[in-house]
């Protein structure tokens, strides 16, 4: 695997130390999962273990922890062994399983489609792990037409509950399990964790951070034909040669959508002239955090700045202080639009489609491409699986621009010409139609139909080694600027939990020496500080009161800090 330079991100040292500083939580949260284990604290020892995953999703220094792992296992032959009624042959009752199931886009609208769309007559269940919203009206008419039933569990219920009601409704009643959960979720590794019942397939969808559940998946979904992920599931989640390609499944026909009756529907709804070049970009805030470098707002300046009559539109984006004075100085040609549950009317407005950076949207690339839409790729000092790679790209010839000044040059040949615009869209739309949708996807889906083992194996798990620095940097620089202090986040879900959190000689000196680099509000960190010496002298069953007051107080002072 060749590691790219990324203009010494990796030589940053508040990324260095911060990273640092999450791993030593990280291996804090394992200690406690093992205190609470050796005391027969199995619900406690089960969240210590979440606690620890949670972390670990903060940076991709390593994708599987054999620890954890092993750690969660070992509660697994505490659960009843129900008896296995599955069926043989097909069709077959498929169980698809969620932490939550959200709006209809990323991983959620996969599995809708993929029920949607399966051509034979099987069964399609849902169980909800933690799902606190209520569950959308459509997807429930949709199980319900593929002889389904949705199963809501209580999210507050232990998570030792919930894995046997899994199990239980698994083994009875389904012939292949497809896990589509958080990647900390516990519940199905202590569920699963067992040899025996229906095979257990897990959906790679999110390639980039820790995950749990690399011993109990008889197969990993990757959704894109990379080589780079591939070798990330195979090598840095030791998951060997137990992998199947199956694409995101895109809705068909997509390019009726850009119609010029629906174009200028959707530019009076936007307020957008009629007549005026836009570009569109869709992604979550965090991924269009500035870094040295890689600024995708200060791109859109650029762009603008270039084509006085272009706009650009960034759909997902929530409008802070940077991106309110970029639409105020543009006279509104800059604008961010939160989060869009339909993002429709943004692709039906677009000339242009920029992926946003440094962290893309594999999904969102799709959906513009196989609209019609031309598509800029993120730079290249955004590297996979950061930006958007993939056979689909390798067989159309587009690559990653080498730098920002050709991001720009591309985005503005494309403004300029629109005989390339409507070239290069078709080209786009054409490759992804014949990956990700109609016949060519229920070929995929067949292949894996064919490739699922029949009985759910467990697998041993040495440790993965981590990924390399340049890429863990990267995501960590992100996370770096996003995300709240760890420590504030962590001791407080502890102490609202009943974990009755206390460090020990080894955190208390990684605090110490993290103290610069952290966010946390200095009245937080005495508090956190205090909370820990008074834990430090009360008998552990007395001490509720303590993280009680612990909550009540960071509450009012916000727990981040910021």
């Amino acid at each position: 695997m060749t590691v790219p330079v990324l203009d010494r991100l990796d030589l940053d040292p508040v990324v260095g130390q911060a990273l640092e500083f999450r791993r030593a939580m990280f291996e804090w949260c394992l200690r406690e999962a093992r205190r609470a284990a050796e005391q027969d604290a199995v619900e406690h020892a089960l969240q210590w273990n979440v606690l620890a995953a949670r972390l670990g999703c903060m940076d991709c220094a390593i994708l599987a922890s054999a620890e954890l792992e092993s750690n969660v296992l070992g509660f697994a032959s505490r659960l009843p062994v129900p008896e296995s009624r599955r069926m043989p042959g097909r069709p077959r009752r498929w169980l698809h399983v969620f932490s939550e199931a959200g709006p209809s886009a990323g991983h959620s609208a996969m599995a809708w489609r993929w029920m949607s769309l399966d051509p034979e007559p099987n069964s399609h269940s849902l169980v909800l792990l933690s799902q606190r919203t209520e569950v959308a009206e459509r997807l429930i008419e949709l199980v319900a037409r593929r002889n389904g039933e949705v199963i809501q569990m209580d999210p507050d219920a232990p998570i030792l509950a919930r894995a046997e009601h899994l199990r239980t409704y698994a083994w009875e009643k389904a012939d292949i399990v497809i896990l589509h959960v958080h990647p900390w979720e516990v519940v199905p590794t202590l569920a699963f964790g067992i040899p025996g019942g229906p095979p257990v397939l897990l959906l790679n969808h999110s390639a980039h951070l820790f995950g749990v559940g690399s011993t109990i998946a008889d197969l990993m979904i990757n959704t894109r034909r990379s080589a780079q992920e591939d070798e990330w599931s195979s090598v840095y989640r030791g998951m060997g040669d137990r992998l199947v390609l199956l694409p995101l499944v895109l809705p068909a026909p997509a390019w009726r959508v850009r119609t010029p009756e629906l174009r200028n529907k959707a530019r009076r709804q936007l307020d957008v002239p009629l007549d005026a070049p836009v570009l569109v970009t869709v992604g979550n805030s965090y991924k269009y955090t500035p870094l040295p470098g890689r600024d995708f707002l200060q791109v859109a300046r650029t762009i603008t700045s270039c084509r006085p009559n272009a706009y650009v539109l960034a759909a997902g984006v929530f409008e802070d202080a940077r991106w309110r004075e970029a639409r105020e100085s543009t006279g509104g040609r800059i604008r961010a639009y939160g989060t869009q549950l339909d993002v429709t009317p943004f692709h039906a407005v677009a000339d242009v489609y920029l992926e946003g950076f440094p962290m893309g949207s594999a999904t969102a690339l799709l959906e513009a491409a196989h609209h019609g839409l031309p598509c800029v790729l993120a730079p290249r000092n955004c590297p996979p699986p950061f930006g958007t790679d993939g056979a689909i790209y390798d067989e159309m010839g587009v690559d990653q621009p080498a730098d920002i000044e050709e991001y720009v040059a591309r985005a503005l040949a494309f403004l300029d010409d629109q005989s390339l615009r409507q070239r290069t869209g078709q080209h786009f739309a054409d490759a992804v139609e014949k990956h990700h949708a109609g016949d060519a996807w229920l070929a995929k889906l067949e292949s894996l139909k064919c490739s699922i083992p029949a009985q759910h194996e467990i697998y041993r798990l040495d440790q993965p080694p981590p990924i390399p620095w340049p890429l863990v940097a990267f995501w960590s620089a992100v996370t770096v600027r996003n995300r709240a202090d760890p420590l504030g986040i962590v001791y407080r879900s502890a102490a609202r939990l009943g974990l009755k959190p206390r460090f020990d000689s080894s955190m208390r000196k990684a605090i110490r020496i993290a103290n610069p680099i952290r966010t946390l509000h200095p009245i937080q960190r005495w508090l956190i500080a205090c909370t820990d010496r008074v834990a430090a002298v009360v008998p552990a069953k007395r001490s509720g009161w303590l993280y009680t007051l612990y909550d009540w107080l960071a509450a009012v002072l916000r727990e981040d800090g910021k």
